[in-house]
């Protein structure tokens, strides 16, 4: 799982409640009739946007999908929402979920525990149009669908309605409570929640111009994580019929049932038996955050064999996943950010490898270090290893394995891609970076315009909106038509044994160009050998090199 903080993108978006609609009284009641919706949450009043894209568009935010999680419903299944009575204004965002991080991210200033919202997004006068639910990154414990930078209104500008929804992070989401797995139950609330956003599209898609039989889900770090995991939970009715996964993690170590709660519990003098949650359910939601923060416990999925399992190439080699289309690949440096967090990654190859920031203490330390030598022309310094090594053993790989075994074991149509462009206006540490951890985020969404907001405050070139521009057209492309896939140059469906059908993307400025996928897989091999026996338990110490 991630453990880390991407760095964000600030930038400010206003929008208009309810434009000037139309000179004539029938043509603003016929838009006013559009934007009034009927859902299974009540009736839901949206606004016109047409100014954002060239094509107007009809948006819906901030919609309720499931009732406050607070209370009673703290630690319980998303339950459903309606109310038959008011006009929901679906003018604005709704606030983010608790975040657990004292810094969530653009879209996190206002949090509350009546955060299952979901914004919905779609061409005026769309109708019978396929759906793209994302789902964003964060780490398991922070993020929200309300962050700018992955505004979804230049996909639904191709001719698509798209959806982007909150779920419960961090201890209100995953909370390793032993109560909760005594009675065989599933605590991955948090996925739930994704369920509950993917029935709640199926159930009101026509009212919003979209057809419940095309759905595709999809989201970047944990939100391609939280698709993988979504594939498994529910393999024979997936409801969706496509997937798309933008860098997503393998499974990572966990805490011992109760370890982090134990903390939290004391805290507010609350026991760490039976009535745990009953008594934690009756603290305030800010309250447990604060004590969270103070004791900087961490929450991630639960293994429950309920809704998540282990290991995910068993999983597809036994055809235990949902029968769809996948587009699925990775940013070229996937690991510069995340070894920036460790000291190791930048001075000893050897430590890096026992550190909690890889999370692979099981790895031969003599056949990591022989893989990526350094000082070497492929790697000059200590940090580019350790963040190739990360790379390999948590993104890479995966990528590898599900493009084999769905397609082999099962075969299903996978298109993999890797992003490769480097640009120094896209993060405050600029080029030395690389091709970074969420880059590709602005390209797909078609966000470019906006990253002038943001350090170092350089606008994107022409180059980069060309590229972003067969991006946006690829994603939505594979939305239309999740078989056929992203239909551009030099991107073919993916073939384990044809070298070439690795598309990179970020080198043209017009189309991919083909890769060699048995030279960037190499290290898979050895890393297959040891992957299988992820996730692990911490030690009750709490890393990989104490003494318990």
């Amino acid at each position: 799982m991630l453990l880390y903080s991407l760095a964000t993108l600030a930038c400010a978006s206003t929008l208009s409640l309810l434009p000037a609609l139309a000179s004539t009284d029938a043509d603003s009641s016929s838009e006013s009739n559009s934007l009034l919706v009927k859902t299974t949450s009540g009736n839901v009043l949206g606004f016109l946007d047409d100014t954002t894209t060239t094509v107007p568009l009809q948006k819906w935010y901030g919609v309720r999908f499931a009732a406050d999680t607070s209370g009673e419903n703290r630690w319980r299944p998303p339950q459903p929402f309606s109310d038959t009575k008011n006009t929901f204004n679906a003018s604005g965002f709704g606030p983010a979920c608790m975040q657990g991080r004292s810094d969530g991210g653009n879209g996190t200033s206002v949090q509350s525990e009546d955060c299952l919202r979901i914004n919905v997004i779609a061409p005026k006068g769309a109708k019978n149009l396929p759906i793209y639910i994302y789902s964003f990154g964060g780490g398991f414990d922070s993020g929200a669908s309300s962050d700018p930078k992955i505004d979804g209104s230049f996909l639904a500008a191709k001719g698509i309605v798209f959806a982007s929804y909150n779920y419960r992070l961090s201890l209100w989401a995953w909370p390793h409570a032993k109560e909760i797995a005594d009675a065989g139950e599933t605590q991955n609330f948090g996925l739930l929640d994704t369920r509950a956003a993917v029935e709640w599209i199926r159930d009101n898609a026509e009212a919003f111009g979209g057809d419940p039989t095309k759905i595709t889900l999809g989201g970047e770090s944990v939100g391609a994580e939280m698709t993988n995991l979504y594939m498994s939970a529910w393999p024979e009715d997936p409801i969706i019929r496509g997937a798309v996964m933008q860098s997503s993690d393998t499974s990572q170590p966990q805490w011992e049932l109760g370890n982090q709660l134990e903390a939290i519990s004391q805290n507010f003098s609350c026991t760490t038996g039976n009535g745990q949650l009953d008594c934690l359910r009756k603290q305030d939601a800010f309250a447990l955050q604060a004590v969270l923060l103070a004791t900087g416990n961490q929450f991630q999925p639960v293994i429950d064999n309920i809704t998540i399992f282990k290991d995910y190439v068993k999983q597809t080699k036994e055809g235990r996943t949902a029968k769809v289309p996948l587009l699925i690949g990775t940013n070229k440096d996937e690991g510069t950010l995340i070894v920036n967090s460790e000291p190791t990654a930048f001075t000893n190859e050897t430590a890096y490898i026992l550190s909690n920031n890889l999370n692979f203490p099981f790895a031969s330390i003599p056949k990591v270090e022989s893989m990526y030598p350094t000082p070497s022309s492929t790697y000059p310094s200590v940090y580019n290893a350790t963040s190739a090594i990360w790379r390999d053993a948590h993104m890479l790989c995966l990528a590898h394995n599900l493009g084999q075994w769905r397609t082999e074991a099962l075969g299903l149509p996978v298109f993999r891609y890797r992003f490769d462009l480097v640009a120094s206006n896209l993060n405050s540490l600029g080029s030395s970076i690389g091709t970074f951890h969420g880059s590709d985020i602005r390209f797909v969404m078609g966000t470019m315009d906006t990253i002038v907001l943001s350090p170092p405050f350089v606008a994107a070139t022409p180059f980069e909106l060309s590229v972003s521009s067969y991006m946006v057209d690829a994603w939505t492309n594979f939305i239309k038509d999740p078989m056929a896939g992203p239909q551009i140059e030099n991107w073919p469906r993916y073939d384990p044994n044809n070298a070439s059908t690795l598309a990179i993307l970020g080198i043209s400025s017009s189309s991919a160009i083909p890769g060699d996928h048995f030279v960037s897989d190499e290290s898979c091999e050895y890393w297959n050998t040891i992957l299988p026996i992820y996730p692990q338990t911490f030690p009750a110490c709490g890393n990989w090199t104490c003494s318990d």
